[in-house]
């Protein structure tokens, strides 16, 4: 199984399967902190971290908690704030190994404007 980390590791999420694609997302906040995502159910991703680790970003409409590490600051993963409204997570593929990620296809969602995939 894959493991994403944290620059620390004080944050490792624990992945099934590597990602088929990759998106990066023209939003302010994404495109801010240069993420590629790979989305997972919560049943095939596992976040391991202490319970003071995890520093989360929320705005807008409240909906999803971008989850940074305390230590190092890297944002890991997003998540829904509210655990029974999504059963959705987002990795970070940057905090992936890239030898697991350097050839996989990267489509743009245009997060800033349309809420739809530009390829």
């Amino acid at each position: 199984m894959p493991e994403a980390s944290c620059h620390c590791g004080a944050v490792k999420i624990t992945i099934e399967t590597a990602p088929e694609t990759l998106t990066q997302c023209t939003c302010s906040v994404c495109r801010r902190y240069g993420v590629l995502w790979a989305f997972y159910d919560t049943q095939t991703a596992s976040v391991t971290a202490a319970s003071d680790t995890l520093v989360p970003y929320i705005w807008g409409d409240k909906q999803i908690a971008f989850q940074h590490c305390a230590h190092c600051g890297c944002m890991t993963h997003y998540d829904a704030v509210d655990p029974a409204e999504s059963t959705r997570v987002a990795v970070n593929a940057r905090m992936l190994p890239p030898q697991i990620t350097q050839d996989l296809k990267v489509r743009t969602f245009d997060g800033a404007d349309t809420w739809q995939f530009l390829d």
